[in-house]
């Protein structure tokens, strides 16, 4: 997939796996929507990415309320006059704890950013892609999303729940648009490193990930429709 002058809105994308996810494109000449919870963050990183050279905007909001997530799609459409790629970051990972001890509120802001989120963004951007004939949707997942482990039980929920969305979505849209849900393995993320009490610091970083990035774009093809993939898989 040409990524020259591609239009790309990434959920979640002011820091972590995000923002390392915008500044790739934005170096290979992506035109990027910045989009995180806190105006001055977004601020920041679209500053960020002109100083690289790239088009971009951000727009604040919370993609697990609609209006927010219909406000998002829409100022792509409206910077870009169209959308390649939609890729649905955010998510949040609450400490670890058992089951019994999530209190329900926990339950629903992990559902309701992760799960609800996800579908939120592609309610307002597929049916754009499938008349246009042609987009990349891209979910991102976990290997918790694949194989559960306790003491996470909202977040492996969230991400079953991700890949189930996905496998729907892919199963519905129209030819030429391309859906998949991503594991890009653990990253050294804030996310991680704050709802875990032992060390993350061997972990690789979220820039790590750049190489496999551009690989993972330029191998985009049709048959990848609806399949889950591994970033670190060959």
């Amino acid at each position: 997939m040409e990524l020259k002058n591609a239009a790309c809105l990434v959920t979640g994308s002011t820091r972590g796996i995000g923002r390392a996810l915008v500044e790739m494109l934005a170096r290979a000449g992506a035109r990027v929507l910045v989009n995180g919870r806190k105006e001055a963050e977004v601020r920041d990183a679209v500053a960020a990415l002109r100083a690289l050279g790239a088009e971009a905007v951000g727009v604040a909001g919370d993609v697990g309320r609609d209006a927010d997530a219909q406000r998002i799609a829409e100022e792509a459409f409206r910077a870009f006059g169209e959308l390649d790629v939609l890729v649905n970051n955010a998510a949040i990972l609450t400490p670890r704890a058992r089951v019994v001890d999530k209190p329900p509120e926990t339950w629903s802001e992990v559902l309701r950013v992760n799960v609800i989120g996800t579908a939120n963004l592609i309610r307002h951007a597929l049916p754009r892609m499938e008349r246009r004939g042609r987009g990349v949707i891209v979910n991102l997942s976990s290997g918790w999303g694949r194989s559960a482990e306790g003491w996470v039980a909202p977040y492996c929920a969230s991400k079953f729940a991700v890949e189930a969305l996905t496998q729907s979505v892919a199963d519905e849209s129209r030819a030429g648009v391309i859906v998949f849900a991503l594991n890009p393995g653990v990253i050294r993320t804030e996310m991680l490193g704050t709802a875990f009490d032992e060390d993350v610091s061997g972990y690789p970083a979220p820039q790590d990930l750049d190489g496999r990035w551009t690989e993972l774009f330029a191998r985009i093809a049709p048959d990848w429709h609806g399949m889950s993939r591994d970033l670190f898989s060959s």
